[in-house]
Formats: C-alpha cells, structure tokens, sequence
C-alpha cells in the first residue's frame, strides 16, 4: 500500500467536505436529501412537484452518505400516498476533504474519500382517460 492514512486530530485540523458540483444533475424535478432535511418539508415537495398542478411525471430523489436511510425512508413514504413506480440505482462518488490546520506549525492538506449514493426515480403509473 503506497498511500498510507494517518489519524487527524481535530484540535490540528479543520475539515471542510467538499463536493463537485458537475456531479449532481440540477434539473428542477431532483429532490436532493441531506442529514438535517426536513423530511416532511421534502414529502410535500414532493407531491407538490408530482400533482395535478406539477408539469413532471417523474421525480428523482437523490441522497449520499449517511442520509442514505432518509432518502429512501423519503421515497416510500412517497410510494404510499401515490402509488407510484420506484427505480433505484446505486453508486459511489469520490469527495474532498480539505484539511485546514488550525496550528501555524502544520500544512494544509486534503484527502479524498468515496462516499455511497443512491438515486431513486419516481414515476407515476399511467393514466388511461376514457374518450368520450
């Protein structure tokens, strides 16, 4: 092993976690969920963006990290008021952390780290209408 990791302590070091922005998508029907999200601000999003006034068919929650179980907590808590279609796909993403010494003695540094991530899409079934 080439690379070798060593303990910060947190009295040397601030970290700031950092994401690349090209790698989330920022279309207005993605719904993205976080630690400290609102869950029931996030559900009436939700159906706001799917209702008869919405113009989508189909939302995509997003979530990474340990908000993995309030994405999918998210997504079927949607499924139940809408019987809706879920597809889910996984992933991995590789973030930044950068390390910011709190000392004057030490070096500012960053490290790299890959962090799980889900994507939920939800879709309405079809509505057959009846032609009069």
């Amino acid at each position: 092993m080439n690379e070798e990791k060593f303990h910060r302590d947190p009295e040397e070091y601030a970290i700031f976690k950092r994401l690349n922005n090209k790698q989330f998508s920022k279309r207005p029907n993605d719904i993205y969920v976080t630690r400290k999200t609102n869950f029931k601000a996030q559900l009436e999003r939700c159906m706001k963006l799917i209702s008869s006034n919405g113009n989508y068919r189909d939302i995509c929650i997003h979530g990474m990290g340990s908000a993995l179980q309030r994405t999918i907590n998210l997504a079927l808590q949607f499924q139940l008021k809408t019987n809706c279609q879920l597809h889910t796909a996984i992933s991995s993403i590789e973030v930044t952390d950068h390390l910011m010494p709190l000392l004057d003695d030490l070096e500012p540094t960053s490290d790299t780290r890959w962090v799980s991530t889900i994507h939920i899409t939800c879709t309405l079934p079809t509505i057959l209408t009846e032609t009069k």
